[in-house]
């Protein structure tokens, strides 16, 4: 069993089970040189390790046997009573001691991402994009440990446990796995596709883009600006400036995010430059060819370097 790697110490053919669909994704873009922030994997098999030890595994999949799935107030009410099981158990010292471990071998008191990576995620024919936990600017090991396992508990969030059930997933095999890694402090952020999921067009490039992080756009807190963009000649085939009011900023010194107001001059102000938007298309190209199919990609500009934070397959095309 493979309990923590780092992002390129896990073989490719392991990645599925033991980093999930984001953690895989991260992994794979990191040793192939694509600009991934640094970080680490707390694997499925930690997961599954703590479920079976310490009993919460059958008790979890004894609740979910007795779901009635006609009624939504008994399926919110046991994925709730999986979850509370989950977070009144104790991570066991010699589990938890090797995470913070790994936190300190990124710095000290580092600001990270704690992103769950459920191992059925991001499959061509199912998506769980957002069903799990993710929580920003996480700061301690102590914080770690705590949001960790959040992440695990997300697993058994009364969406995720429908949708598995809807798409025949055996409960018995699902896992997830969390991802620890360097917080990107974003001036700007958002998402994009390397096809154009509106028009089915393969030869654009779809840009969302706003102030602050990512998640102003993910979560919908915010209109972005919107870029069609062909693939060669970076030709703009579409722009939407949108009327920018909000964003998502780091919270404090002591980590967390909070919503803003965006200062007045920024607020009808076009995201990104002409030279961004070219390197968000090359960066789009790139992704598409290392994984052979279009993406979905989550990106942000610190201090003017490109990130990438995230990339999954379009499921909206065929």
């Amino acid at each position: 069993m493979r309990f923590l790697a780092w992002f390129n110490e896990i073989p490719n053919d392991e990645l599925a089970l033991s980093a999930g669909g984001k953690g895989a994704s991260l992994c794979l873009m990191h040793r192939n040189r694509l600009p991934v922030p640094e970080g680490f994997i707390v694997c499925a098999d930690m997961f599954s390790y703590f479920m079976k030890e310490s009993g919460l595994r059958e008790r979890a999949l004894t609740l979910i046997s007795q779901i009635d799935w006609s009624n939504n107030s008994n399926l919110i009410s046991i994925a709730k009573q999986i979850r509370n099981m989950i977070m009144d158990t104790p991570i066991p010292p010699y589990l938890a001691e090797p995470i913070k471990g790994y936190y300190n071998g990124l710095g000290s008191d580092v600001p990270v991402a704690v992103r769950s990576s459920g191992t059925a995620e991001d499959l061509e024919d199912a998506s769980f994009a957002g069903q799990q936990d993710t929580y920003l600017f996480v700061i301690g090991s102590d914080a770690v440990v705590k949001f960790v396992k959040e992440c695990w508990a997300s697993l058994y969030n009364d969406r995720a446990i429908f949708y598995r059930h809807e798409k025949g997933f055996d409960e018995r095999e699902i896992s997830i796995a969390v991802v620890v890694q360097r917080m990107i402090n974003a001036e700007k952020a958002g998402v994009m596709f390397s096809a154009n999921p509106i028009t089915k067009e393969k030869d654009e490039v779809v840009i969302e883009a706003a102030w602050g992080l990512g998640e102003g756009v993910v979560q919908g807190i915010v209109t972005p600006d919107n870029y069609w963009i062909k693939k060669g000649s970076y030709e703009l085939v579409n722009e939407y400036i949108a009327e920018k009011e909000t964003m998502v900023v780091r919270l404090s010194e002591q980590g967390g995010v909070k919503e803003v107001p965006v200062p007045a001059e920024m607020v009808e102000l076009p995201v990104l430059s002409e030279q961004e938007r070219k390197e968000l298309v090359d960066i789009a190209v790139r992704v598409e060819a290392f994984y052979g199919k279009p993406q979905d990609m989550e990106w942000a500009f610190e201090n003017g370097t490109l990130y990438l934070l995230q990339s999954r397959p379009i499921t909206t095309l065929d």
